[in-house]
């Protein structure tokens, strides 16, 4: 597997074929955004730099955070005698608390540093045929998302993923002008043109079906820096997310910024639909199993990000809750209601499913 960066340059795209295309990233998106993730730019290769792993500390910034204690009754779930004990993909620890079982997997979390994470993980051949379905015949386990991926190839204003991309831009902007910028998992290179349009000089990266960081790790062998590097529902997929951060650290220049969005676990959906799980003795699964999809190994709070980003050097510049855009799910009138009105209690709790994040290396 091997990733492709090129220079995005006046180039917009569009539209893309997607049968001939092959995938970069996350295909669930009912409750987050992930942008674009269709295609690799056919652009030259180019390098990025190489990294090493950060300082294992949890330096962080920006607002006022929820604080990262645990809820519901998470059970002691160490195995006896099993062979192959689940591991924190974060810390490596071996001592999991079981939280949820579902019908084809686990969520645990790592009593050492409260990462929610899957197991068994998939392998990396379930994955990319996962991906190759999804993509090229456009069939998914959820019918919400029928119609999620059109808004990758639309440019317009009106789309609700350029205005999320506007949005993100504008936060990054807070932190540093428009200069080079270098999108992971860039899709159909649909960020990259609403960030050329902003006066950011664009490059994108992406790789066949799967987010390793021995692949990134390989691939930033020439040195190449950049002001920002974004990755948009990326580090949910990661094997060694600490490994993948101090890359991206490792590729920023001087003052760089980072950019990432992904599910926030510590949000009113997990709060329902795992009261439910409990109070029916983990026989009712379906809510949870809209949140928790095996494309996706770990969860993140609030908490638990900026930990993961502290262990690879990096520090929060900034941190946000938002909502999952509606517009882009086919759903009925009672169940967009029902979101709707959730969605609201949770911005009054501060339990909104998606964190935006912007970080910066730390001293």
């Amino acid at each position: 597997m091997a990733f492709r960066v090129g220079y995005a340059g006046r180039r917009e795209v569009s539209r893309v074929e997607l049968s001939r295309r092959r995938t970069g990233g996350d295909p669930t998106g009912l409750l987050h955004d992930r942008s674009d993730e269709a295609s690799r730019l056919d652009t030259p290769p180019a390098p990025v730099a190489p990294t090493g792993r950060g300082p294992a500390s949890a330096a962080g910034g920006g607002r006022t955070r929820l604080n990262g204690k645990a809820w519901g009754n998470d059970v002691d779930a160490r195995p006896a005698g099993a062979s192959v004990s689940p591991f924190c993909p974060v810390c490596d620890a071996t001592n999991p608390r079981l939280r949820y079982r579902l019908t084809h997997f686990s969520i645990f979390r790592c009593a050492d540093c409260a990462q929610v994470y899957l197991w068994p993980l998939p392998s990396e051949e379930e994955i990319r045929r996962l991906f190759a379905n999804l993509y090229t015949t456009g069939d998914t386990m959820l019918p919400e998302l029928r119609g999620y991926y059109a808004y990758c190839f639309d440019d317009s204003p009106a789309n609700p993923l350029v205005q999320t991309y506007e949005h993100w831009l504008a936060a990054l902007e807070r932190h540093h002008r428009p200069g080079t910028i270098l999108d992971i998992g860039c899709g159909t290179g649909l960020f990259l043109a609403v960030a050329r349009r902003r006066g950011w000089v664009p490059f994108g990266v992406d790789e066949s079906l799967d987010v390793e960081t021995g692949d990134f790790a390989a691939f930033a062998a020439g040195g190449r820096t950049f002001d920002a590097i974004t990755m948009w529902d990326i580090i949910e997929h990661a094997r060694r997310p600490v490994e993948l951060l101090a890359a991206v650290r490792g590729s920023l220049a001087p003052g760089g910024v980072i950019g990432l969005s992904t599910p926030n676990e510590r949000s009113i959906l997990d709060l329902v639909a795992g009261t439910l799980y409990r109070a029916t003795g983990g026989r009712v699964t379906g809510p949870l199993e809209k949140f928790y999809i095996d494309q996706h190994f770990l969860y993140f709070s609030p908490a638990t990000l900026e930990a993961g980003l502290g262990r690879a050097g990096l520090g929060l510049a900034e941190l946000g809750l938002e909502s999952t855009d509606l517009r882009r799910l086919a759903l009925s009138l009672p169940k967009r209601l029902v979101l709707a009105t959730l969605f609201r209690v949770g911005r009054w709790m501060g339990l909104d499913n998606r964190l935006f994040a912007v970080a910066r290396a730390t001293a």
